[in-house]
């Protein structure tokens, strides 16, 4: 099962209203409508099918639509780790001209999508950040890890897609 965050779950993740434990907190950032229930199972520890089970009774997951599990599927048998990826065509408005709640959403999906559960503790850094000066520093480690694992291109890309220009 792929799961994808609803609006309330992209809401919850700036309100901190709802879920109060930290690791249904965490796995609420993670869900990015790629990674597979399985893949977060085997890869956090403690996390359990009743966390999602939890966050979905919340309506702040829902499962993703299956033509995104199906290309999502395939790019991960395709050898997809060899060839750097492309950032998801949502992410094609500028974050300077967004607000704090749109950057922190845009910011976390980059973070999923560009360096998956190795970006565990940016994602946490943009949960932990209050202003949107916060989130432009965070923003700026993402871009440098990108770098230095997909090289200069995909991070100038991603840049982009963040700052403009």
């Amino acid at each position: 099962m792929i799961w994808s965050k609803t609006e309330a779950g992209r809401a919850e993740v700036q309100a901190r209203a709802l879920v109060k434990e930290r690791l249904q907190r965490n796995l609420l950032l993670l869900i990015d409508g790629v990674k597979t229930e399985e893949m977060l199972l085997a890869n956090v520890v403690g996390l359990k099918h009743e966390d999602f089970k939890f966050l979905e009774s919340l309506n702040l997951i829902a499962p993703a639509p299956s033509s995104s599990s199906g290309r999502s599927s395939s790019a991960d048998r395709g050898g997809a780790a060899t060839q750097p990826m492309s950032l998801p065509p949502d992410l094609d408005e500028p974050l300077g001209e967004m607000d704090y709640g749109q950057f922190t959403a845009k910011l976390t999906q980059l973070i999923s999508s560009e360096l998956g559960l190795r970006g565990f503790t940016l994602t946490l850094a943009v949960e932990k950040a209050s202003t949107i000066e916060e989130l432009r520093a965070v923003g700026d480690r993402v871009l440098e890890q990108i770098r230095e694992r997909k090289g200069v291109a995909v991070a100038d890309k991603a840049r982009r897609s963040l700052f403009g220009g």
